[in-house]
């Protein structure tokens, strides 16, 4: 990971990330007691995974954004199985 610093009076830059500190929150650890530092990294971690590895977004064309970043989908082109057609037999 690398420290990515925001202009100065330019909250447009940041909103993606505040977004995500709050579903970070409101998600995972609002929900739970949380008793000290080791516990609220665990959960957080916990969070971290699913959000990129097992939750489809919208903004990348309903692709997890491991598989986007790892070229194995494409972020124009949703990547999700279309619906089972049965036989009628």
């Amino acid at each position: 990971m690398r420290h990515v610093r925001t202009r100065v009076k330019s909250p447009g830059q940041n909103g993606s990330r505040e977004r995500g500190f709050g579903s970070l929150k409101y998600e995972r650890l609002y929900r739970e007691e949380i008793h000290d530092a080791l516990e609220l990294t665990c959960h957080a971690e916990e969070y971290r995974l699913e959000y990129n590895t097992v939750r489809p977004h919208e903004a990348i064309a309903w692709n997890r954004p491991r598989d986007v970043h790892l070229g194995h989908a494409s972020p124009d082109t949703p990547n999700f199985a279309g619906p089972a057609i049965l036989p009628t037999t």
